[in-house]
């Protein structure tokens, strides 16, 4: 039975439309044919054998890659067929089809966007062959400076460094706690939470214990952050690496303040 498409944010006609861009970058190579079975086929090891094979042939491979790997590998949820959840697939990249674990997650963020922003980005006339290390940080980029049209004028206009640079200046920005804001008298014990001396959130008995502790644990934590003057904000990451990644950068950042 095929796997449909849960996850990806976009049309099916912009789905195909990135993929027939990314193919052209090995128009005419010897892992083309292979590169356009790779898109509609459910056997995992197919799959990847076929990423083995485009990511030894060439750095022009390397986006067609990415799209692969998340329209079909992560987006039909092809990986369960090794028996692994997500974050254990991602640790065993290498070997499976290889990709660098370090670097799954910034191919999956580079697939995401070029699908997303397909249009807007031919229409701008961005080129995807060499500016792999730009499209890599594009999403971060647009998350920083909350402009996605932006991002794309940088992505076409500007070497890596100048990119880099240029989204960079957002992230002290983004680290900045408003100062005119009144807070509540918030206090935080264990796992629970007091606003002006009062119990704000009950988490039902009924739900099941582990879900219980998980819910009590994040609310903790975001109201942990707000008695310290600080913003919460939710990031999605796809495993706990990452999560430790992104906190790193933070902290390294608040240091250079």
């Amino acid at each position: 039975m095929p796997r449909t498409n849960k996850i990806i944010d976009a049309s099916l006609d912009e789905v195909q439309t990135a993929k027939e861009s990314a193919i052209a970058l090995v128009q005419g190579s010897v892992v083309q044919q292979t590169a356009e079975d790779l898109f509609y086929t459910d056997n995992l090891e197919e799959v990847e054998n076929g990423l083995k094979s485009l990511n030894e042939f060439s750095n022009k491979a390397w986006l067609l890659s990415s799209i692969i790997l998340y329209t079909v590998i992560y987006n039909k949820e092809l990986y369960t067929d090794s028996g692994l959840f997500w974050d254990e697939y991602a640790k065993q990249a290498q070997e499976r089809i290889g990709i660098d674990p370090r670097d799954v997650s910034e191919q999956l963020s580079s697939a995401r966007f070029f699908i997303q922003h397909h249009a807007e980005l031919e229409r701008q006339g961005f080129d995807p062959s060499g500016n792999n290390r730009k499209l890599a940080r594009a999403e971060l980029a647009t998350e920083l400076s909350g402009d996605v049209h932006a991002v794309i004028k940088h992505l076409v206009n500007d070497s890596w460094r100048d990119f880099k640079a240029w989204y960079s200046s957002f992230k002290t920005k983004a680290i900045e706690a408003p100062n005119d804001i009144k807070r509540p008298d918030i206090e935080v014990k264990g796992k629970k939470v007091y606003i002006q001396g009062v119990e704000a959130i009950k988490v039902s008995e009924k739900i099941p214990q582990q879900d219980k502790e998980r819910l009590e644990k994040y609310i903790s934590q975001i109201f942990e952050a707000m008695r310290k003057g600080l913003e919460p904000a939710i990031v999605q990451c796809y495993d706990e690496k990452e999560a430790r990644v992104l906190t790193k950068l933070r902290d390294k950042y608040r240091q250079g303040k």
